[in-house]
């Protein structure tokens, strides 16, 4: 039988039913048989499905999946992003906030792969790591030290070096400070605090209002108190533009991402939000939503999304539903291009979690598919390109993207290239073999 529906606990989650009886066998076989008949009821693109296949024949639920949905990773549309996990994993992370692992989200530039932030209170961060450092070689031990370029010259041996997201693993990895200096440290995974709002700021202008600084690491039930409480702030300091960094953010909550848009979207209430459509057989479960009218709620002038390749899901969903009414630019690089959302199927007597790919995301002006990321031909607002400048902390002024987002506050147009600026190679956002919900949340994330 399919597996039961939770509500509230999925990726940019629909409404859905709660939670069957606890007598299901958990046994491979079985949840195989649940994960095939769920996939088979709900994924977005059943015509994508294999015309037979044998539960019975993978070992493993995640093998089962991957086989199921392999037409539509092949044609970039599920790239990984239905899963399976655990239910204690998904409450974890979705509920209370926190993760278990070293506390840093690295990114790959060529063949060097550097932090691009560090969780407070992580052990990554009382070990002393800090945004742009480079990681030079990882191991068990001191004397078992493999160099980054070799790890990523291999197929998943990067994820494979760090090892699994569980409390206790311990591993040390040789850094090249800012500074230059190389140091060994050793760090021990547990279990930690994510801080989904980590910088708020108010930013001073010369002859004009203040400008607000927002960071936003994840869409999780813990980001609501603090999101509220930096639009009380930017209200209370008289600001009349915003930046929202989502630069390291794949997703989340709808709902976060929906209380998100009501913050920035105060004239817009009662207006169309965005539509939720999934396949023919649950056509009827397709839903629309309307801007709400919500306490702290601004009508900014222009809003700046700070992005990159590891903006996602929700991260993407907001800018697309605003850019519609209001006055939006994305400033950094182009996004991922995830226009699709999850259900979360759970069975808390087996702590089996699926989170398949049930809907796409359309906004009122219709703009939807956009799998290459944002900007597409449909989104009205530029994209600025500009760096992400490891060099400074992601709020300074000073920092790249940053001072972009804030000049185009100031001017509506993106500010011009500098004389000599210094090539960057892309950034790739390192994946684990079978990441967490957490890890696919927030890529590179370890």
């Amino acid at each position: 039988m399919p597996l039961p529906r939770i509500p509230s606990l999925a990726v940019l989650a629909a409404a859905v039913a709660a939670c069957g009886s606890g007598s299901q066998k958990c046994d491979p076989s079985s949840q195989n048989g649940a994960i095939a008949a769920t996939v088979q009821d709900w994924y977005l693109f059943p015509e994508l499905l294999p015309a037979a296949i044998d539960p019975a024949a993978y070992g493993t639920p995640s093998a089962l999946l991957d086989a199921l949905t392999q037409a539509a990773r092949d044609q970039g549309k599920d790239r990984g992003w239905s899963y399976v996990t655990t239910v204690s994993q998904t409450q974890q992370f979705y509920g209370a906030g926190q993760s278990v692992g070293f506390g840093i989200v690295a990114l790959v530039r060529g063949s060097q792969l550097f932090l691009g932030d560090v969780i407070g209170g992580s052990a990554a961060a009382d070990a002393g790591f800090v945004r742009g450092d480079e990681i030079l070689r990882i191991g068990d031990t001191a004397a078992a030290l493999v160099p980054v370029a070799d790890l990523l010259a291999a197929a998943g041996a990067l994820s494979e070096a760090y090892g699994p997201s569980t409390a206790g693993v311990t591993r040390v990895l040789e850094v090249r400070t800012q500074a230059g200096a190389t140091e060994q440290r050793t760090v021990t995974k547990r279990a930690y605090s994510l801080d989904p709002v980590p910088a708020v700021a108010i930013v001073p202008r010369t002859g004009s209002a203040p400008a607000g600084y927002l960071a936003l690491r994840t869409f999780i039930g813990t980001a609501e108190a603090p999101l509220r409480q930096a639009f009380a702030d930017f209200q209370a300091a008289g600001v009349t533009d915003v930046v929202v960094d989502l630069r390291y953010n794949g997703g989340g909550l709808v709902s976060l991402a929906e209380l998100l848009a009501d913050l920035l979207g105060r004239d817009q209430a009662g207006k169309l939000m965005y539509s939720m459509q999934f396949n023919a057989r649950h056509a009827s479960s397709g839903s629309t939503t309307f801007f709400g009218a919500v306490s702290g709620a601004m009508a900014p002038a222009r809003i700046a999304f700070v992005t990159s390749g590891a903006t996602a899901s929700a991260s993407e969903l907001v800018p697309n539903v605003l850019d519609p009414y209001a006055s939006v630019a994305l400033v950094g690089s182009q996004t991922y291009g995830k226009p699709v959302g999850q259900i979360s199927f759970q069975d808390t007597s087996c702590d089996l979690a699926l989170f398949l790919i049930s809907f796409r995301l359309v906004n009122s002006a219709g703009d939807a598919d956009y799998y290459g990321g944002l900007p597409d031909a449909g989104f009205r607002g530029p994209l600025c390109p500009a760096a992400d400048d490891l060099t400074q902390p992601q709020d300074s002024p000073l920092e790249a993207s940053t001072a972009a987002a804030l000049y185009w506050l100031e001017n509506g147009t993106c500010p011009p290239p500098p004389v000599a600026a210094r090539a960057i190679p892309p950034t790739v956002f390192p994946r684990a073999a079978r990441p967490t919900p957490a890890q696919v949340d927030m890529p590179g994330l370890f």
